[in-house]
């Protein structure tokens, strides 16, 4: 399996979350139950590939990034973004077969603009599923942990012009 940028800031996210939890008393309960993960608690499998379908649609209508994915193989893209993200948030059962996020987005010079029009994409489509607060925001730390690695920080993004 290919080690991802993403899997670290899950972690970091997860410990987060679980060192601002409250602390059960020790005298009154046994041992506490593994936190579910990210995964889990959005819904697994099923629901992570219902989001990936409305990411892909949110995708192609909207004006900042549609172009860039006019000629991509839906099927293709969808099951590689499904792949990360389930990976990404914590699956088991779900390897990650594509590139690294920077080796991925080389060379398409993508700017500002477009790189939050995506995130945008995605947080609307865990939105539409009624995702938790907390959980879009774990999603959103995951997705900025990789920015870096996808924005061509030499362009300059003025306006969208219509």
């Amino acid at each position: 399996m290919k080690i991802i940028s993403l899997i670290p800031i899950f972690f970091a996210a997860t410990l987060m979350v679980a060192c601002s939890s409250e602390t059960p008393d020790s005298s009154t309960s046994a041992a506490a139950p593994a936190a579910k993960s990210l995964y889990d608690r959005i819904g697994g499998k099923d629901k992570v590939k219902a989001i990936v379908e409305d990411i892909w649609n949110n995708h192609a209508k909207n004006p900042i990034v549609k172009d860039r994915f006019a000629g991509s193989d839906p099927s293709y893209v969808k099951k590689r973004v499904f792949e990360i993200f389930a990976a990404a948030t914590g699956a088991t059962d779900v390897e990650y077969k594509g590139m690294d996020m920077k080796s991925a987005h080389k060379g398409m010079n993508i700017n500002e603009m477009e790189f939050n029009a995506v995130v945008d994409d995605v947080l609307a489509a865990c939105a539409m599923h009624k995702m938790a607060q907390q959980e879009q925001n774990e999603v959103l730390a995951i997705l900025w942990s990789v920015r870096k690695d996808i924005v061509n920080s030499h362009i300059i993004t003025d306006t969208l012009v219509n």
